[in-house]
This record gives C-alpha cells, sequence and structure tokens, in this order.
C-alpha cells in the first residue's frame, strides 16, 4: 500500500480515538480494512461503558469486521490503530489470520513488545507490522487524556505519591 492511503487510515483510526476521549475512555482507535481497500469497521475503546477488558478498540472493529464478511477470517485484511496492540489484542489480530497491522505510539507499559516476535510464534508468520504512523498525534491524544485524569483526581483527592510526581 501506498504511504499517503496508510496515512488516511490512520487517520481515521484517530478520529475513533478523538470520540473515546470525549466519551472519557483510553482514547485508541482501530479501523480494520479489507483487502479492497475499503474500511470495513471502526471501533473505540468502550472499556469503561461495557465495565470490561474486552472493550478494547482492536476487539470491538474485529467483532465487527467478522460480522459484516460473515468469518472470523480476515485473511487480506489490514488493521490500524492508535496505540500498540496489549498482547491479548496482538493474540487476536494473528488468531484473525489478518495481514498488516500498522500502529502509532508505542507502548511501553501494555504493549505486546512487538519488536520482539519470536515471543509471539502462532501459526500467522506472514503478518506485517509497521510501527509508528502518526506517532506524535497517537501520543498526543493520550497525553491529553491522562493529564486531564491526574487534574480530575488531583482536584478529587485521589492521586497516589507516585501519580502526583508526573
Amino acid at each position: 500500500m501506498k504511504k499517503n492511503i496508510n496515512m488516511f487510515f490512520m487517520q481515521e483510526a484517530l478520529g475513533q480515538a478523538k470520540k473515546a476521549l470525549k466519551k472519557k475512555e483510553v482514547p485508541v482507535g482501530a479501523i480494520v480494512v479489507g483487502p479492497d481497500n475499503k474500511i470495513l469497521s471502526r471501533a473505540y475503546n468502550k472499556i469503561e461503558k461495557n465495565g470490561c477488558q474486552t472493550g478494547h478498540a482492536e476487539i470491538l472493529a474485529i467483532q465487527k469486521a467478522c460480522k459484516k464478511l460473515k468469518t472470523w477470517r480476515l485473511d487480506d485484511c489490514s488493521i490500524y490503530i492508535t496505540l500498540e496492540p496489549c498482547i491479548m489484542c496482538f493474540g487476536l489480530i494473528q488468531l484473525s489470520r489478518i495481514k498488516n497491522l500498522y500502529f502509532g505510539a508505542k507502548s511501553q507499559e501494555f504493549g505486546s513488545g512487538i519488536s520482539d516476535l519470536k515471543q509471539h510464534k502462532l501459526y500467522k508468520k506472514d503478518l506485517n507490522i509497521v510501527a509508528g504512523l502518526k506517532e506524535i498525534e497517537s501520543v498526543d491524544i493520550l497525553k491529553k487524556f491522562f493529564t486531564e485524569l491526574r487534574k480530575l483526581k488531583k482536584e478529587k483527592g485521589l492521586l497516589c505519591k507516585k501519580e502526583l510526581r508526573h
């Protein structure tokens, strides 16, 4: 795929992250794109709304794409995510047979450690991974969310000592 089309799709994922931000969810957005370069699904984090960790943007986007295609096999599809997927989502991406994974910001704390794929051996060996698309924008929206969250917690006196230092 051409670089500019990847930037277009990542911008769409950022649009989903902005929706999450408005809903006071961790602002992560994801979209699944079919082999014909048409968007199959869009999603943003709904962990707080759903009251469950399976509310990750990637999971919701994959579920919608599977429903639309009427199959769990997302062969030759791509997923665009504003944040490096966690181990749960990365496993789902592989098990769903997605061909390309594009993401914006790396997640040191919760990411799946994509840089060392040897630890993630599954049957899906040809997963193409591209990191750093619209990374600055992806990081900025996360910083905005966590700055607001710390401000809110501070106002309510809910911050622990560690959080006050950051």
